[in-house]
């Protein structure tokens, strides 16, 4: 175990830059990872209202997020994007539909 002393005379070197990217220990910045944002996304499709979870670099247009979902929910129509936590490929992790006799998403 270190002593107070070894601790205090240790020199700890960190960077940042201004994409957010902070660096310790390292003289140069290391390979940068692409972080992704979590979004939800409520669309109609087949006459229904969808939640989707997303995970984007950025947030999506309305009308970008329609063309990336045709492909899998063709005729889909997106209504609103929400950040869902304080960001180029789409994933979608969850999606739920609205019941409107049971007043919940399912």
């Amino acid at each position: 175990m270190k002593s107070f002393k070894e601790f205090l005379s240790e020199s700890v070197n960190i960077q940042g830059d201004f994409n957010g990217n902070l660096y310790i220990n390292s003289s140069e910045p290391a390979q940068q990872q692409q972080v992704g944002e979590s979004y939800v996304a409520d669309i109609t499709w087949m006459g229904s209202i969808y939640r989707l979870e997303l995970v984007s670099e950025g947030i999506p247009s309305k009308q970008g997020l329609a063309e990336q979902l045709q492909g899998e929910y063709p005729g889909a129509i997106v209504h609103n994007i929400y950040p869902a936590t304080p960001t180029s490929e789409l994933k979608i992790s969850n999606s739920k539909r609205y019941h409107p006799a049971k007043l919940e998403w399912i």
